[in-house]
């Protein structure tokens, strides 16, 4: 018994001196200040040839440097911009969207619908210092019924590059007007190249971008059209008419393989010399000087100009979401915003993609400047538009974004004619409500 019992004292007295040690320890810990970092979740396309990957490495790199101890940020790459639309969506259908996500594509409508969208208006307001770094135009740009569910991280300026040396084979300048603009496809035709690198495939981005600056320079009634945001009708007689123009496009002034290209095809065709002419925006620009990308030389050939009756794309992006209400992730996914959307993250999204700055806070260095004559000289042809707009990604319901994949080749083919795609453009407004 005697055994027993000091066997049991014994046991009661190392338990005790296990448990103080275990107190002790998780004193030190919090008067250590020690925390379990915040995971947040972030998904990004931004990544292998991307444009933009190399830029989009080092901002996620020098975030975690500065925030990783306290904040991991899971990275999830998606191959392109399409498998990261398609996924958002069938995310936001089930309200499992990541706790980052940029809104493109109607990704946006979709996490305000489904309520996991954050209003981040009261945080920016909170901050000013971040605020000037954003600008107030950017968030005026976002902002939705009040309230601000995104934030920008560049400003968009597009028009179209042009292969200098085609240009000068076939006899011709910059379209003034959007009958040049035909009558120069045919003379490229004629010398011997695809004039344009069209596509149908994903969000048809380098046709709509020609698409849109048809409607949005065709007078006062185009440009107001394509400045205004989720139209119900497309059956007008400007959109007729860039529908009408890009048929005859699609069909006699591109390359052969834009029917069901994608982004990757178009781009390619152009910087491989294959057409002479592709709408696309400044953060193409590293690409032409890229030997892995274009041929040899081709930033010395690629020059940039406005869309015929002096218009261009001028907007900013959508940019990035919080999407949890869980109170840890909200404000570690507000860091990782603001770090994004920043004056560094803008300055290293210039320098190594060619995406324009929000503000003029960010400024271009003379080096740069040298560098990119290209972004230099549409910055100053944007100063001489006459007709600014936004892009179809922009303002048009996802519902009609989703149809121009079929719609397209179905035009080119002859098998719907340019007043019947309106109609069912229309059609696919109507089925977002």
């Amino acid at each position: 018994m005697k055994g027993k019992g000091y066997r049991k004292i014994l046991s009661l007295v190392l338990v005790g001196i296990i448990s103080s040690g275990f107190i002790a320890c998780s004193k030190t810990e919090q008067a250590s200040g020690k925390k379990d970092k915040v995971k947040i979740t972030y998904p990004t396309y931004r990544v292998g040839a991307h444009a933009s990957a190399a830029a989009e490495k080092e901002i996620i790199d020098e975030f975690n440097k500065k925030y990783g101890d306290e904040i991991e940020v899971v990275v999830e790459e998606l191959p392109s911009d399409q498998a990261y639309v398609e996924k958002m969506k069938v995310l936001a259908a089930s309200k499992q969207l990541p706790d980052i996500v940029e809104g493109k594509n109607g990704i946006i409508d979709l996490a305000i619908k489904n309520g996991q969208a954050v209003d981040l208006l009261s945080t920016v307001n909170g901050d000013e210092a971040y605020k000037a770094e954003i600008g107030e135009e950017a968030i005026k740009a976002n902002m939705r019924d009040g309230k601000l569910y995104s934030i920008a991280n560049a400003r968009q300026l597009i028009g179209y590059f042009y292969n200098k040396e085609m240009f000068k084979k076939a006899g011709i300048n910059p379209a003034k007007t959007w009958d040049e603009f035909m009558s120069n496809n045919q003379k490229l035709k004629d010398s011997g190249v695809a004039p344009l690198a069209l596509m149908t495939g994903e969000n048809a981005w380098t046709s709509n971008l020609i698409l849109g600056s048809i409607i949005g320079t065709d007078g006062e009634s185009g440009n107001k059209f394509m400045n205004t945001m989720k139209p119900a009708d497309y059956s007008n007689p400007s959109v007729i008419k860039g529908l009408t123009m890009m048929q005859k496009m699609l069909k006699e002034y591109t390359t052969k393989d834009a029917i069901g290209a994608m982004y990757a095809n178009a781009a390619n065709n152009f910087s491989q010399e294959k057409a002479a002419i592709i709408a696309n925006g400044p953060w193409m620009t590293p690409d032409f000087s890229d030997k892995d990308k274009s041929k040899e030389g081709l930033a010395d050939r690629v020059g940039v100009a406005l869309y015929p009756e002096d218009g261009i794309v001028s907007q900013y992006e959508i940019g990035y979401m919080v999407c949890t209400s869980d109170k840890a992730k909200s404000d570690a996914a507000m860091k990782f915003l603001k770090f994004k959307t920043g004056a560094y993250a803008q300055k290293v999204m210039l320098e190594k993609a060619g995406a324009l700055p929000l503000t003029d806070k960010v400024e271009m260095s003379e080096d740069y400047k040298k560098k990119n004559p290209l972004i230099v000289d549409l910055i100053k042809l944007s100063s001489e538009a006459k007709h600014k707009y936004s892009n179809l990604d922009n303002t048009a319901n996802p519902t009609v974004m989703d149809v121009f994949a079929k719609l397209y080749p179905d035009l080119a083919l002859g098998n719907i004619t340019p007043e019947k795609m309106a109609e069912k453009m229309t059609e696919a407004a109507a089925k977002s409500k």
